[in-house]
């Protein structure tokens, strides 16, 4: 599980303030895309995210999407995902990041069930090119507390033995917006952290760390208890705009504090009582079905020039 910040979260007071940020929307009925690039360190250390290419797709249901407007967001995440990853004829391996015995955990590997594999047929016919299909494989390494091994040592190792072009794992994310569960897509070509949504860093996957493009698609499945607190809060103050002019002395240095610091400084006070606990949305099983599939959907969509979508 991968912690997600504020990648989506710059607006266009920072893409004004900073010359190496680029910032667009696009609006659909359906959601939003926001496309964020970050094109220098000054902007790095400013939004708090690495260099690179970060696009957000975000609706409020995902569930009740009819087969129209499912299809029509597939299309919309294929493109993305080519684009991003300027996809052209690859070697790709697909990597599902997670623990698929824990359901909030499980998107990576319920994703990676549905991808349409080819690697085996160019390996069997000797082919290199195919005009329907590129070279696809893909891995499940699972968790360190199930194998033993660390999750960036296990992707490293199949790398080096079969030589992909590309590399596009999938994660399932910790989110710090409680709207934001469950119904927001983030794509980005800057790599991945495995690991760090509960604390556990294991280092970078990225072109500069293993020599491959890599492109990293997560979806938020949790939050901790600080953000519903943090939220909370959030909510109360806007609350209070209508019925009080002194919104500032009721909420006392809360107020007073960026959105991170008032995040951390709530965890301190919880983690006592609750440690790093961590809460999914109701109906969880049924969710992560439907997300993973649509993942899937999207990437065999994006690799594969004649696949077709399923009805």
């Amino acid at each position: 599980m991968v912690r997600t910040d504020l990648a989506y979260e710059a607006n266009e007071s920072i893409a004004q303030k900073y010359k190496g940020v680029r910032l667009e929307t696009h609006d659909f009925k359906h959601g939003e895309i926001v496309e964020l690039e970050i094109m220098d360190e000054e902007a790095e250390k400013a939004i708090g995210k690495k260099i690179g290419k970060y696009i957000t797709y975000e609706t409020k249901n995902f569930k009740n999407m009819n087969e129209e407007t499912r299809n029509e967001v597939i299309e919309i995440l294929a493109n993305n995902i080519k684009s991003i990853s300027d996809l052209k004829r690859e070697k790709i391996l697909v990597v599902g990041l997670g623990n698929r015995n824990i359901t909030a955990d499980a998107l990576g590997p319920r994703t990676i069930d549905k991808i349409k594999v080819t690697r085996q047929f160019f390996k069997a016919y000797n082919k290199e090119f195919d005009e329907d299909y590129n070279e696809v494989c893909i891995l499940a390494p699972s968790v360190l507390g199930i194998t033993g091994i660390e999750t960036i040592n296990t992707i490293i190792g199949v790398v080096e033995k079969i030589k992909p072009t590309l590399i596009i794992i999938i994660d399932a994310l910790a989110s710090r917006k409680m709207r934001r569960l469950c119904s927001v897509v983030q794509i980005t070509d800057a790599g991945i952290e495995p690991g760090s949504g509960i604390g556990n860093m294991q280092g970078s996957l990225n072109k500069d760390t293993i020599g491959v493009k890599v492109i990293a698609i997560g979806i938020p499945t949790v939050v901790d208890t600080a953000t519903i607190v943090n939220d909370t809060i959030d909510m109360m103050e806007d609350a209070l705009k209508d019925k009080t002019d002194d919104v500032g002395q009721i909420m006392g240095i809360l107020s007073d504090l960026e959105q991170n610091e008032k995040h951390m400084f709530i965890k301190e006070i919880l983690s006592p009582l609750y440690g790093e606990s961590i809460v999914t949305p109701n109906g969880i099983d049924e969710l992560i079905e439907i997300l993973s599939d649509i993942l899937a959907e999207s990437i065999n969509k994006a690799v594969h020039p004649g696949y077709e979508l399923k009805s």
